[in-house]
């Protein structure tokens, strides 16, 4: 194996691989303000063992290391998918080498559009290094 790979999880391998995503996913909700209040670590990974989520897992060195979890949807008639979770070590590194992959891999399975409800202060860096082309605000009202 060399330095850096990435793999697509079946949900057996999640449940595998549990103890290491869980803080890594962790890191993503807790790096978004509407994320933390919904989801923990423990939920994604929950949704990856039940299937219900698609996740990547990029190793270094045979280390998980970082983390790209995705849902599906259809609005209005058009396969979409939202980014649910993309935190890690190097990430920067494995969306250099595999991203593009990833992206096709969507497109490849008939998704349209790709969502991520991230902070304003990382729309940038969306825009900017993976290639995202549009933002607006998601504003909430909590109810209760």
């Amino acid at each position: 194996m060399g330095e850096m790979s990435i793999e697509m999880l079946s949900p057996e391998r999640v449940a595998e691989l549990e103890d290491a995503l869980e803080p890594i996913f962790d890191q993503a909700c807790q790096g978004n303000e509407i994320a933390a209040m919904e989801m923990t670590g423990k939920d994604i990974v929950q949704l990856g063992k039940e299937g219900m989520a698609a996740i990547f897992v990029g190793f270094h060195r045979g280390k998980a290391t970082c983390v790209i979890a995705f849902q599906f949807n259809i609005t209005n008639g058009r396969k979409g998918a939202d980014l649910i979770a993309m935190a890690g070590s190097k990430l920067l590194r494995f969306k250099a080498a595999y991203w593009p992959a990833i992206i096709e891999w969507l497109r490849v399975n008939g998704i349209e559009f790709l969502d991520a409800y991230t902070p304003n202060s990382r729309a940038e860096l969306y825009i900017k290094k993976f290639g995202f082309d549009k933002s607006c605000a998601y504003v909430r009202m909590s109810l209760q």
